[in-house]
């Protein structure tokens, strides 16, 4: 129910056929073991919290999700060792200030381009796989130079932060850093020179609002990963932390938010212990037994 993506369904009838019948669980068996672990899962809960509260960086993210056909939020802060799901009704800022666990996060947030992360954290660096995807889908359709060049500037500055990282350095040296920057300047002027001379473009609007994000608003958050080594320049290990529940919810649903909550809360354990070479079956057992693997 919770490592692999099967509905209450789906297991009840493996289980049944792997014992050739013999063992017939009904649904409401395996939702009052799922609370039960979830309740028992608590204190690596706290202890995630404490870790992730101590790292000088997380990945934030949101996915969105059904429960009995209405429309919620799952939210994700995570690192290279520890995640932490949550469920949440909307997606707003004032609905993250319910959550101690933002109020008190005191790092950087990597994050896309949403402003419901405004106000917490120390400061924020923008995810560079969505600001790519983002240009895609402009030179994908419009015939303007300026988006591929930035993707393929932005790409290049990714390797080379890359090679320097793997020789032990930690920044850029100040003039390397400075021509990074002048270059960004540069293909901003020259992008933003053919798009206010092409007033016919079907994509005129979606493109003028990048420029501006790219230009003005956005531009420290999304240059920030080359001023600081030892953020990722993505956001990308909080979208792996919440693929499993998009992927279980094309094989069934969650009927209450209690119960989409309990698979956040047993998911954030299961993703934990993975990440740090943990068996899952044997902290799921050792939970039941009273005896939480803390990592």
């Amino acid at each position: 129910m919770n490592e692999f993506p099967n509905s209450t369904d789906g297991v009840k009838n493996i289980i049944n056929s792997l014992t050739n019948n013999g063992i017939d669980l009904s649904k409401g068996t395996l939702i009052n073991w799922n609370d039960k672990l979830a309740k028992a899962f608590n204190p690596q809960l706290e202890n995630i919290e404490k870790e992730l509260l101590n790292s000088y960086y997380s990945n934030f993210d949101e996915s969105s999700i059904k429960i009995n056909g209405e429309s919620y939020n799952q939210i994700c802060a995570s690192n290279k060792t520890h995640t932490r799901l949550w469920i949440s009704k909307r997606k707003r800022h004032e609905d993250l200030e319910k959550i101690e666990f933002f109020l008190l996060f005191p790092g950087i947030i990597i994050k896309d381009g949403t402003d419901i992360y405004n106000g917490f954290g120390r400061l924020f660096s923008q995810c560079i796989s969505h600001i790519l995807r983002y240009l895609k889908g402009i030179y994908d359709f419009i015939d303007h130079k300026g988006p591929k060049e930035m993707a393929e500037f932005l790409t290049r500055c990714i390797k080379t932060r890359e090679e320097l990282m793997s020789k032990g350095m930690h920044q850029f040296s100040e003039p390397e850093l400075n021509k990074l920057l002048i270059q960004y300047d540069e293909i901003i002027r020259r992008w933003k020179c053919v798009w206010m001379n092409d007033t016919k473009n079907p994509l005129y609007d979606d493109e003028r609002k990048l420029l501006s994000r790219m230009e003005d608003s956005d531009k420290e958050q999304i240059l920030y990963f080359l001023k600081d080594f030892k953020i990722p320049a993505t956001n990308n290990q909080a979208e792996a932390d919440q693929r499993p529940i998009k992927i279980k919810q094309k094989n069934g649903k969650f009927r209450s938010e209690a119960g989409a909550q309990n698979y956040a809360d047993i998911r954030s354990c299961i993703n934990t212990y993975k990440k740090n070479a943990i068996n899952t079956l044997s902290a799921i057992k050792n939970a039941f037994l009273g005896n939480v693997t803390i990592i």
